[in-house]
């Protein structure tokens, strides 16, 4: 069987969908030696970076195919119902969009795409109205056309049947894996000290819900805030007006440390060495940034709702995200109990192991051959 991927994403984003695409096409050309694959990535800039990081996919039984294509127009083509794509991808028996950008709309052959979350449907302001209105009308159009759906969990497969009004049995529940981190490195950023600090990891946006650990960060007697700083790592997304206002209003200044996006490395060292994880998101399709932590065996306080749950189990310590003050509560309930603390050591790490690539990746190639065979 020749399986065609859409593995653009694994070099254009670093974190996300990105990270997801990367890890799942690697581990499965990895483990599956009797198929036959075609890569296809996309990207418009010369790029002596992706073009190594293509090289890294190669082996004998993968075909790679590079379309130069900027991203923009890439979106606009693949809703024309064009037949030279199909041409394109050599007699492919199925093609896997490991999101719903990647489905193509001219495609004659059987598609399966996956769905991270629902975000744009459930708060639609926090990407403005004409962007939300787009990115939703795009998911309804790839799940129409696919014939099987994967959800990186039961949370957002609940939402594609309410939003999407998909029939549950087109439906695949596959969990993400874990991050394989690269070793951490031997110094901690920005003058930092080893479990004297808050970790926050994640893209600045409204849905994050930094606002609420802001306000939450604020409520925590001074004597945490001397000696716990809050550490957001992440680059900025969009819509952060109200987040910088409600921090300069705070006066969280000189008690907050943006450290913008790091390299993985830098990032297992701060997992390592966090006191505590913090990542109040108001919804998840999964919240890959908690299971991490997790794996670390660092203590997280994280949200009540969506996915989180999920992927938490009862490794971590759950607040209404809702609540500034439910919030600053679990995280004054671990900073000052250090048996709390050292219980969810334990536990993440054991959480952490029930998600893996290899178990994503056999459960998306079962897919993926059922719906090729078919």
């Amino acid at each position: 069987m020749l399986i065609a991927i859409d593995a653009s994403r694994a070099i254009n984003e670093t974190a996300g969908i990105g990270r997801y695409t990367r890890n799942l096409v690697k581990k499965m050309i990895e483990i599956d030696q009797k198929n036959q694959y075609l890569l296809i990535f996309s990207f418009w800039r010369p790029s002596p970076q992706k073009e190594k990081l293509i090289k890294t996919f190669g082996q004998s039984h993968v075909k790679i195919k590079i379309l130069k294509i900027p991203g923009g127009l890439k979106e606009k083509v693949w809703q024309w119902r064009l037949p030279w794509y199909e041409k394109f991808l050599a007699g492919a028996d199925v093609f896997f969009a490991p999101s719903f950008f990647e489905v193509n709309f001219g495609l004659k052959i059987p598609q399966v795409v996956t769905i991270h979350d629902l975000s744009t449907f459930i708060f639609p302001a926090h990407r403005g109205k004409n962007i939300s209105q787009r990115l939703s009308r795009r998911a309804q159009a790839a799940v129409k056309i696919a014939q099987k759906i994967i959800c990186v969990s039961a949370s957002t497969a609940q939402d594609a049947v309410r939003y999407l009004n998909v029939n549950p049995r087109k439906i695949k529940v596959i969990y993400p894996g874990i991050t394989d981190f690269p070793s951490a490195v031997k110094n901690l950023p920005s003058s930092l000290q080893s479990k004297s600090y808050i970790l926050f990891v994640g893209t600045l946006e409204p849905r994050k819900n930094l606002v609420g650990l802001f306000k939450a960060y604020a409520l925590l007697p001074p004597y945490l805030q001397e000696k716990f700083p809050l550490v957001i790592v992440g680059a900025e997304g969009w819509n952060t007006g109200e987040t910088f206002a409600v921090f300069r209003a705070l006066k969280l200044v000189h008690k907050v440390k943006f450290l913008g996006y790091v390299a993985d490395a830098v990032l297992a060292k701060l997992y390592q060495e966090a006191a505590v994880f913090v990542y109040p998101s108001l919804y998840e399709g999964f919240g890959l940034p908690v299971l991490e932590a997790l794996s670390f065996g660092t203590p997280v306080v994280t949200a009540n709702i969506s996915s989180l749950p999920e992927v938490a189990g009862k490794a971590a310590l759950l607040v209404d995200p809702n609540d500034p003050q439910s919030i600053a509560n679990g995280l004054q309930r671990l900073l000052e109990h250090q048996e709390e603390r050292e219980k969810l050591a334990i536990l993440g790490p054991q959480q952490a192991a029930k998600f893996s690539w290899e178990k994503s990746s056999r459960q998306t190639l079962k897919v993926l051959e059922e719906v090729g065979r078919n």
